[in-house]
């Protein structure tokens, strides 16, 4: 951006108008008493309360989106643990791993008994 030096129809016309520092630096308002418009500046305020209200929401629909990923890949990694595990807890798997770790145990000979609980009352 090119600097423009131009005399302000203003005070004795000894100040000069710097267009990229007046304009960009908020000076323009001080020197066209522009203050003194309550109405501008509640404009420049609202304008600023937008932007900030926007970039938070953004950033909050960014978080959401990065969580729902991260949810959705721990969804399949719990699926296929899930599955593994299952796979893994059947008999036929268990008696070909304890086979391969060289081990002792035995089929059991007699069918599992069931043990009844009697409740007495006082």
């Amino acid at each position: 951006m090119e600097n423009k030096e131009v005399k302000m129809n203003g005070t004795n016309g000894q100040r000069k108008f710097n267009f990229a520092s007046d304009i960009l630096g908020g000076q323009i308002l001080s020197r066209l008493k522009t203050v003194d418009q309550y109405f501008i500046i509640y404009l420049f305020s609202l304008v600023i309360a937008f932007i900030t209200f926007t970039l938070s929401v953004e950033n909050t629909q960014l978080t959401m989106r990065r969580n729902q990923r991260e949810l959705k890949n721990l969804k399949a990694d719990y699926t296929a643990k899930a599955a593994r595990l299952q796979y893994l807890s059947k008999r036929n798997e268990v008696e070909i791993r304890l086979e391969q770790h060289e081990s002792s145990l035995q089929k059991p000979t007699d069918p599992a008994k069931t043990v009844k609980l009697v409740r007495r009352h006082n």
